[in-house]
């Protein structure tokens, strides 16, 4: 083989090896771990408020101080009252309210549907809606079936009327702060008494000591 042959040959041979890696060059290999995240690009504008959602459920109440707010607006100022006639008092002289009268006359009309209720009781008084008779007239014939000295035992007695009627009551209740105590005393026995008129207190509703103890007119039922 002559000498530029051979030089040939080589300069061919060189060719297809550059080309070769050439080649293999531009073939992709695998790819490689993804990059650390760039930095965030600046916040957008801020779009338009959108429409209120419903309303959702209510929060808790404090009732502590929900009770002590409504305690402040009922029972302030508000007089201690007890005995019957320190509510019970004339305050119309047209239909008799608030008597003891007009307490029953009120409540057979209301049970009836009309007043059937008796104008005079068995020793006389009047006990019409206007008239100021007190608790000893009405035991005339409400007493209870454990006093019948004090009347008739009725088959509707006064402690079956009182109770039910003033513990179910908003306006006794509330407007009168009334309690067991507003009716009752308790004797040195500790028997409970019934208080027929009206007891004068302070604003504990404790009675006067030199004035008022024992209560006045408190007897046992």
């Amino acid at each position: 083989m002559s000498t530029n042959s051979s030089r040939n040959f080589a300069l061919i041979a060189l060719i297809i090896s550059v080309l070769s890696i050439g080649y293999s060059a531009l073939i992709p290999g695998p790819a490689g771990p993804a990059g650390p995240t760039g930095p965030a690009g600046p916040a957008g504008p801020t779009g338009p408020t959108g429409p209120a959602g419903p309303t959702g459920p209510a929060g808790q109440v404090d009732q502590e101080a929900l009770t002590g707010a409504i305690n402040g607006v009922l029972f302030a100022s508000k007089p201690i009252n007890r005995g019957c006639t320190s509510c019970h008092v004339l305050v119309n002289a047209t239909t008799g309210a608030y008597t003891l009268s007009f307490e029953a006359h009120e409540g057979v009309e209301a049970r009836l549907g009309q007043d059937l209720h008796p104008n005079t009781a068995p020793d006389s008084t009047s006990i019409v809606p206007t008239s100021t008779a007190g608790l000893e007239t009405c035991l005339l014939c409400h007493a209870s079936n454990t006093n019948t000295e004090r009347g008739v035992a009725a088959p509707l007695s006064m402690r079956d009327i009182v109770h039910p009627a003033h513990m179910s009551s908003p306006v006794f209740l509330n407007e009168f702060r009334g309690n067991c105590f507003t009716c009752h005393n308790v004797d040195a026995d500790g028997n409970f008494e019934i208080l027929p008129d009206a007891v004068v207190v302070n604003d504990k509703g404790v009675p006067d000591p030199v004035t008022s103890i024992p209560i006045p007119g408190a007897y046992e039922p």
